[in-house]
């Protein structure tokens, strides 16, 4: 089979939906013809071969720094419509409704080539990445009508595709509420999970990094606004008061790195917490420190079906997040995490104090998560997507 991937970004931007397509594209290609079609921030087109079954079609657009560092490829509707010619692909597959996938989509329809979408982004994730000023983003979020006017805003786009997919079964009501057309499926995103068991000695770890405390509260992603990082600093400063071991270790980045260590230094724990800067999602080093944490935490209440919390999960580790009802398709309370108050440092520090000390929650945590995670294998997810590949020829 021929397939086509189309997204707005791939690593080494760091987004839950780069490295999800990333890593559907790299298991497809196993036994499948891929490319991807997503943007470069150089000024040319670019083609890269990943594997003999693998290639990136990359256009270049326009490089933005805020709210995130990112390039968002133009539309380019000639060249992605003779590259499909050319590739004669069997389905093509978007992750997004971004300028290069509505390319993609056009040519689909001319073209007259099955197409799926999977809906990634919950409507809340749009307004906290469109508007900066963080209160209007959160007045917006939390404002339904709103929230129905965003998904009103995507059924014409979408209902231009055969089908759509979800990671999150949560999101289906609200796609059947906006009048969506085309069938609703769930399917999660996955890892390869065998890249997140790889363990190093504890002692290794915090030698590595300089880490100079011994239970590290890990966060993997974007240092942006719309992961209300802030939060976790702020609950991470009346923690360490009681655990004077615990560390706080972010590794990612953006372009909130420099306030958050501001704040950091501002509230006296700037020495127990930690930057290490982006790691490979894909390298042994940042298993070895998913292993060597004892929290995952996140504060944002963007997130569908957060990426890192499945890598988190397969190495173990408890989550803390915000209390979104499309979170609890992911986290159950007292099982694999806990849940929070949205927007409350306070309630975030309790959740977190929590679980430092109470070890046999904790330890049953744990043991849920490890067999928890095996499910979201990147194997059995591609499995699902080529079936459905398969329904729509």
């Amino acid at each position: 089979m021929k397939i086509i991937l189309a997204t707005l970004a791939i690593p080494p931007y760091t987004s839950g939906v780069a490295t999800f397509t990333l890593n559907l594209a790299q298991q497809l290609s196993s036994k499948h013809q891929v490319i991807i079609i997503s943007s470069t921030s150089g000024k040319k087109p670019v083609v890269k071969t990943i594997n003999p079954r693998l290639k990136f079609y990359l256009f270049p657009g326009i490089n933005i720094t805020k709210p995130t560092k990112l390039t968002i490829a133009w539309p380019h509707n000639q060249k992605v419509e003779v590259l499909i010619k050319r590739f004669r692909p069997n389905i093509i597959h978007l992750q997004d409704f971004s300028p290069i996938c509505l390319s993609v989509l056009l040519s689909a329809n001319n073209l007259k080539i099955p197409t799926l979408i999977t809906h990634h982004f919950t409507a809340e994730h749009i307004f906290q990445i469109l508007i900066p000023a963080k209160k209007i983003s959160n007045l917006l979020s939390y404002n339904s009508e709103a929230c129905k006017l965003i998904y009103r805003l995507l059924r014409p786009i979408y209902n231009r595709c055969q089908l759509i997919t979800v990671p999150n079964p949560k999101l289906i009501p609200l796609l059947q509420k906006a009048k969506f057309k085309p069938p609703l499926i769930s399917i999660p995103n996955g890892i390869f999970t065998r890249n997140f068991t790889q363990k190093r000695p504890l002692k290794e770890i915090l030698s590595k990094y300089n880490i100079q405390q011994t239970k590290i509260i890990l966060f993997v992603g974007r240092l942006a606004l719309d992961k209300n990082l802030h939060l976790l600093i702020e609950a991470f400063k009346t923690v360490h008061q009681f655990n004077p071991d615990t560390a706080l270790v972010f590794v990612g980045d953006g372009n909130q790195k420099h306030q958050l260590e501001n704040l950091a230094f501002k509230l006296e724990i700037k020495p127990a917490v930690y930057f290490l800067g982006r790691i490979d999602n894909q390298s042994a080093a940042l298993s070895h420190l998913y292993n060597a944490s004892f929290i995952y935490a996140n504060p944002s209440i963007i997130e569908n079906q957060s990426v890192a919390f499945i890598e988190a999960m397969v190495a173990g580790l408890p989550i803390v997040a915000a209390n979104q009802l499309i979170q609890t398709s992911i986290i159950q309370p007292g099982k694999n995490g806990l849940l929070v108050e949205p927007n409350s440092s306070s309630s975030l520090a309790v959740a977190l104090q929590k679980l430092l000390s109470e070890p046999k929650l904790y330890r049953s945590i744990s043991r849920f998560n490890r067999r928890l995670g095996s499910s979201f294998d990147i194997r059995l997810v591609a499995q699902q997507f080529l079936h459905i590949y398969q329904s729509l020829l």
